[in-house]
């Protein structure tokens, strides 16, 4: 039931000393007071009727020690934690709320609060509380015998949903294709896929794993906070906020080898790098780079700017981590290769029967156990042992596998299906565009039609970037609509948010 703290913990037991968790604000924290935060914070949780089974929600946490501990607190105490991501409106809280009926919301109060019945307290309070401790107001503590007593003194029924047995968080998707949907993982298999993610990419004990995501998203807690701590290694947490040349100098500074960041992550810190001359990031031996297409010219540019050599990732908040490519190499065409225990295969695209590209199918041992309540998405997503991705893949010469995006992304050029992200790549190197998003307007089939925004290149007015791809698509056999952002909308994990794009400037598509 309690794996992953289990596993945490005995490697407390080896290094209590050890650094676990530090921040870029200087604060460091060891695997022995990690854990001995963890215990009190479970403590806290059982005194408010985060029992076995039940679900508990967060909002507004820090990115510090403490909701490291928070999280390992909930493992301990056998329940699931559910963040309420930052850009959540009243509508996505309420939804949320609805779906995971919470018995406890952890987290300082913010504008979503208004309305919601769900008892609330601060996570410094979860620490203090104590085992005698009262609950904190409005919350319901525990009688003998697991029944509830309401603040008056009367006692109640339980309330909350009941989770699998081992469920230790539900996450979000990142909302890229409609709505975020809710995955949930048990700590048994997320432990195992763990390790074998760890082995892939050789970390160590000696290692140091920089974060600059939010400890809400999958891309902070599975590449960097669960990979750094059952390895026995440092985590360094910086402020998702931070400007592109702190973020630079911080990773210097900190001596990390591992990282994890978005194409336009590095992108912004090579545009960085000119403000921090001679920055020395020769220690990050492991920079790695997933959830979006990373383009050749990314990739090299990151080794001629900053001096590092990024490592292509593949991964799903579903399915964990399938593929990756650790060579230290400058690695511009893309091939990765399955981690062990995953095996991968293209289905061929409906209309094109080709050997090297198709739908991305991965089958492991250990996975999530799929989306909640949604029979739709789990018929469509979890075919038997397959997990369906979603997305596109090309299988090179030499037997490795490069991701091209969506499916649902396709478009039909005059020499057959292309890929949006390297119709991006031909507008980078023929238009003057600082940056482009592309998507297929028909979702549900394989046309022509292409919806493109862009920010145009600085000193080029926008019409005259529109015109040019205007020009570039109908070289290629599109059409569609072109438009000029002053900012492309991203997710809070920083990917552009195509789904956001799709329904306020193309609502005909989003309907698709």
């Amino acid at each position: 039931m309690t794996a992953l703290y289990e596993a945490i913990h005995e490697i407390a037991r080896r290094r209590p000393k050890a650094i676990a968790v530090e921040t870029t604000a200087g604060e460091r924290t060891t695997y022995a007071e990690l854990l001995a935060q963890a215990d009190r914070i479970a403590v806290g949780l059982r005194a408010r009727g985060v029992t076995e089974g039940r679900v508990v929600v967060c909002s507004g946490l820090a990115n510090d020690a403490s909701y490291v501990a928070f999280l390992l607190g909930v493992c301990a105490a056998g329940a699931a934690y559910v963040p309420l991501l930052a850009d959540f409106d009243a509508a996505a809280v309420a939804r949320a709320l609805r779906m995971t009926e919470p018995v406890l919301w952890v987290g300082p109060e913010n504008h979503h609060r208004a309305g919601v019945t769900t008892p609330r307290v601060e996570l410094a309070e979860l620490q203090t509380s104590g085992a005698a401790a009262g609950p904190a107001p409005g919350a319901r503590a525990i009688a003998p015998g697991g029944r509830a007593i309401a603040p008056e003194g009367r006692a109640i029924a339980p309330e909350g949903r009941a989770i699998a047995p081992g469920t230790f968080r539900m996450l979000w998707t990142s909302g890229s294709t409609k709505a975020p949907k809710l995955v949930t993982w048990r700590q048994e298999p997320f432990v195992r896929e763990r390790r074998r993610w760890i082995a892939h990419i050789e970390a160590t004990e000696r290692d140091a794993f920089f974060c600059r995501h939010t400890l809400d998203v999958a891309h902070a807690t599975d590449l960097h906070a669960f990979a750094a701590l059952l390895a026995g290694a440092r985590l360094i947490l910086a402020d998702p906020g931070a400007e592109p040349a702190t973020l630079l100098s911080q990773l210097a500074a900190t001596g990390a080898t591992y990282t994890s960041m978005l194409p336009n992550h590095y992108a912004d810190m090579m545009a960085a790098a000119g403000q921090r001359p001679g920055t020395d990031l020769s220690r990050l031996r492991r920079p790695m780079c997933g959830g979006a297409y990373a383009s050749p010219a990314l990739i090299a540019g990151a080794a001629d700017v900053l001096g590092i050599r990024i490592r292509h990732i593949y991964g799903s908040t579903e399915f964990g981590l399938a593929l990756g490519n650790m060579a230290d190499e400058v690695q511009s065409v893309g091939g990765m290769r399955e981690v062990a225990g995953v095996r991968a295969r293209l289905e061929a695209l409906a209309g094109y029967d080709r050997d090297d590209l198709g739908h991305l199918v991965l089958t492991s041992d250990c996975t999530s156990d799929g989306y909640l309540d949604d029979a739709e998405a789990n018929a469509a997503t979890f075919r038997g042992p397959d997990f369906w991705t979603g997305d596109v893949a090309q299988r090179l010469d030499d037997g490795s596998l490069r991701l091209l995006g969506r499916v649902t992304d396709l478009v039909l050029a005059t020499d057959g299906p292309l890929a949006v992200p390297l119709l991006d790549e031909l507008i980078a190197k023929q238009c003057p565009v600082a940056e482009s998003v592309s998507l297929a307007a028909d979702t549900d089939t394989l046309s022509n039609r292409v919806l493109v925004v862009l920010r145009a290149a600085p000193g080029t007015p926008d019409d005259d970037a529109v015109t040019a791809v205007d020009k570039l698509l109908a070289a290629h056999g599109l059409t569609g609509a072109v438009l000029a952002f002053d900012r492309i909308p991203r997710t809070v994990v920083g990917k552009a948010d195509r789904a956001l794009i799709r329904r306020r400037h193309f609502p005909a598509s989003s309907s698709s």
